[in-house]
């Protein structure tokens, strides 16, 4: 009993701040497919969609394929490409493309939960801007099985810009989520999740940005 209070008492310790500052309610969907190419190496392709009540509808739309490599000790790289498309007013504001590599790795054991972490490097070409900008997100997840078919993770990610450019990105910590989700079978090779996800956007001279988004997901191996 006393590891998901833990859990919970963790998840309400990294809450985002106050309550000054603009809100949207958002919906994530994402769409997952993967399949192993060796004992060591799989590839992976992504569609994520965003909805935003402030906009009406989609806010943006993204296109990732990764290919991932284990290279022991529960130690994996990945390295990938994400195409990102900004919407706003229901026509498109930006695009984007952005490499990333990252390295995720096990941390340590907590009751029936594993603690794990993950570094992720990205850089940003955008249309909207000549300059390539350059950011690192560092993660740490808490995974912890409720059932044989039940597992709950939750997690904390920040963004950190590493220069400012052009098209709007300036250095410092831009922003950070906090989230929870539940994933669970739905048939064979295919698992679901649905989870809350808080994103808290540092807008420096103007207000503050907390978004609070119901995320879905589907995800099929092969």
């Amino acid at each position: 009993m006393r590891t998901p209070f833990f859990a919970s008492l963790l998840l309400a310790s990294i809450a985002s701040p106050a309550f000054a500052q603009d809100q949207d309610q958002q919906l994530w969907v994402k769409l997952a497919a993967g399949t192993d190419l060796s004992d060591t190496t799989d590839l992976g392709f992504e569609m994520n969609q965003r909805f935003g009540n402030d906009e009406g509808g989609v806010i943006e739309s993204q296109y990732l394929a990764k290919i991932g490599v284990d290279i022991g000790g529960g130690f994996k790289l990945t390295g990938g490409i994400n195409r990102v498309v900004g919407v706003s007013d229901g026509r498109v504001d930006n695009t984007e493309w952005r490499p990333r590599q990252e390295i995720g790795f096990p941390i340590a054991a907590l009751g029936r939960g594993a603690i794990a972490g993950r570094v992720r490097l990205e850089q940003r070409f955008r249309s909207d801007g000549d300059d390539v900008g350059h950011r690192v997100r560092p993660e740490i997840t808490y995974a912890l099985p409720l059932t044989e078919t039940l597992e709950l993770e939750i997690g904390h990610e920040s963004y950190f810009n590493l220069n400012t450019t052009d098209f709007g990105q300036r250095s410092g910590h831009e922003r950070m989520r906090n989230f929870a989700a539940l994933g669970f079978p739905v048939a064979t090779n295919v698992s679901a999740s649905v989870g809350y996800l808080n994103q808290y956007r540092f807008n420096r001279d103007a207000r503050d940005r907390m978004e609070h988004a119901l995320t879905t997901g589907l995800s099929v191996k092969f």
